[in-house]
C-alpha cells in the first residue's frame, strides 16, 4: 500500500479494512437474515463483530465464511446459553446447502414401477444431491418459519425433531419433518441397504407383506419429493 496524493498509507490501509470489514458483515446479514431478526439489532451487531474477529475468512470467496457461524453460536457467551440460536444458524446453513448443491436426474414413478419384480430385494438407492438432515432439539425450525413470514415466534422450547431439506424440481428448497421410523429407513438407504434390508427394519413392527407394502410407501413418498436420484 503506497501513498497517494494527501491520502497516507494508515488512512488508506484503514478504508480497506473498514470496506473489507462492511463485506464480511453484508454476507453475514445476507445468509442469516432471519437469524438477525430472531436475535434483535444490538445481539446481531455484538454476534457479527464477534464472529469477524474469531474466525477471520480463509478464502477468497465469501460463499462459506459463515459455515463456522453455528460453532461459534454454540460455544460464545451470551449466544450459548440459548441453543436455539446456534440451532437456526444452522438449519439456515442447511437451505443454502440445500440451494447450491450439484443437480442431478431423479428417479420418477414412472421409472422406479418399471423394475422388474425380480430386482427389488437387490435394488439400492441413490439420493439427490441437494438432500440435508437436521436433528433438531429445539423449534428453531417453526421459529424460522414464523420469522419467515415477519411474526414473532414462540419462545424457545426444546423439542426433538428431525428434518429433511432439499431442492426440489423447481429449483426451490423445502423441507419437511418426518417420523423416528423413516429417519431410521432413510439412514439405512443413504448407507447402502437394499430394499430387503429396508423391509427387515421394518419387520419389528408389521408383518412380511404390511413390512414391503409401508417401505414401497416409503419409496413413493421420496420420488414424490424428489429425493432419489437413481435406484439400481
Amino acid at each position: 500500500i503506497t501513498e497517494q496524493g494527501n491520502i497516507s498509507v494508515d488512512t488508506r490501509l484503514n478504508i480497506y479494512r473498514n470496506a473489507y470489514t462492511a463485506r464480511l458483515r453484508e454476507t453475514i446479514e445476507t445468509d442469516h437474515e432471519l437469524l438477525g431478526f430472531y436475535l434483535g439489532d444490538d445481539l446481531f451487531e455484538e454476534m457479527v463483530q464477534g464472529y469477524i474477529r474469531s474466525a477471520p475468512s480463509q478464502t477468497t470467496s465469501l460463499r462459506d465464511y459463515c459455515d463456522r457461524l453455528p460453532n461459534y453460536l454454540a460455544t460464545h457467551p451470551p449466544f450459548s446459553n440459548h441453543p436455539i440460536i446456534s440451532e437456526l444458524a444452522t438449519f439456515e446453513r442447511l437451505l443454502l446447502v440445500a440451494f447450491d448443491a450439484l443437480d442431478a436426474e431423479r428417479l420418477t414413478l414412472e421409472t422406479l414401477s418399471a423394475i422388474p419384480a425380480t430386482q427389488w430385494p437387490d435394488m439400492r438407492f441413490t439420493f439427490h444431491p441437494s438432500l440435508q438432515k437436521l436433528n433438531s432439539q429445539w423449534n428453531s425450525v417453526e421459529s424460522w418459519q414464523t420469522l419467515k413470514i415477519k411474526s414473532a415466534p414462540s419462545p424457545a422450547r426444546a423439542e426433538n425433531s428431525i428434518w429433511l431439506i432439499w431442492r426440489n424440481r423447481k429449483m426451490l428448497t423445502e423441507f419437511e419433518s418426518i417420523s423416528e421410523e423413516e429417519h431410521q429407513l432413510l439412514l439405512r438407504a443413504l448407507a447402502g441397504d437394499s430394499f430387503s434390508d429396508l423391509c427387515g427394519l421394518l419387520m419389528s413392527d408389521y408383518d412380511d407383506e404390511q413390512a414391503s407394502q409401508q417401505a414401497v410407501q416409503y419409496l413413493v413418498t421420496w420420488v414424490g419429493r424428489g429425493l432419489l436420484a437413481t435406484a439400481k
